[in-house]
């Protein structure tokens, strides 16, 4: 027979899985206001997903609520806040009148991510005490070059042609990086970085918008070339069922 788990066990998780459960909800959002042409209101409500993305975790830790469900979930909003929603903004970004090939380019993220999500999906429900941390790069960075494109209004910026090949030519480069077997070090590793980071995206859509993305954009390049040589050897390590970055 099955034991239940005491009433404030389940409160605990119920509470670490609201707080994730919400980014269902703010990515919905964000692909209603994209289908309305409405870029800026998507960019902030992807940015605000990323935020409760790095806060949940964080939540889930410290109530001690952290399991192989909850990351299975995480997972799950994560597919939907950093690829479906961005994809969408893309789209949006690039208009009607995008090169025939545009969506060809635009079908790679939609399934290099479901192979990142799903691969990380049998280390989370597997036996192994201690895994890996997966190869590739967070999905975090592909959702943030449409937001970027966005908050520094690259399309005046640049001509048509210029703007859609710099958007098409990053999306699929962050999509084959997801899955790529280059090892990535977490943000978590470096101390202070995550709470800046936090607070800089909380800032970017009110504050400071130009600016803020600007940086993000020279500091997000630095990390896709330079992250792979702080990895130590690849030899960052997390436990099975946390909620990896």
């Amino acid at each position: 027979m099955l034991r239940r788990a005491p009433p404030h066990v389940s409160v605990v998780h119920g509470a670490a899985h609201l707080l994730t459960a919400a980014r269902v909800v703010l990515a919905a959002a964000a692909i209603d206001a994209a289908l309305a042409d409405q870029v800026s209101r998507a960019a902030a409500l992807i940015t605000l997903s990323a935020v409760l993305d790095g806060l949940d975790g964080k939540v889930a830790r410290w109530l001690n609520a952290s399991g192989p469900f909850g990351a299975l979930f995480d997972y799950f909003c994560d597919y939907l806040a950093f690829i479906v929603a961005p994809w969408m903004l893309t789209r949006t970004l690039l208009g009607a009148e995008r090169p025939v090939f545009a969506d060809v380019v635009l079908t790679l993220p939609l399934l290099t991510g479901a192979i990142r999500y799903a691969r990380s999906s049998l280390i989370v429900t597997s036996h192994t005490e201690e895994v890996r941390e997966l190869p590739g790069l967070a999905t975090v960075f592909f959702a943030f070059v449409s937001v970027v494109a966005v908050f520094l209004d690259a399309s005046s910026r640049l001509s048509p042609e210029q703007f859609s090949l710099c958007l098409l030519t990053m999306t699929a480069l962050f999509s084959a990086l997801m899955v790529a077997p280059i090892q990535y070090p977490k943000l978590s590793s470096f101390r202070g970085v995550p709470t800046a980071v936090l607070l800089l995206l909380t800032t970017m859509p009110m504050f400071g918008t130009t600016a803020i993305a600007l940086a993000a954009l020279i500091i997000g390049s630095l990390y896709v070339l330079l992250g792979p040589l702080l990895t130590h050897g690849g030899r960052t390590t997390h436990l099975a069922g946390e909620r990896p970055s």
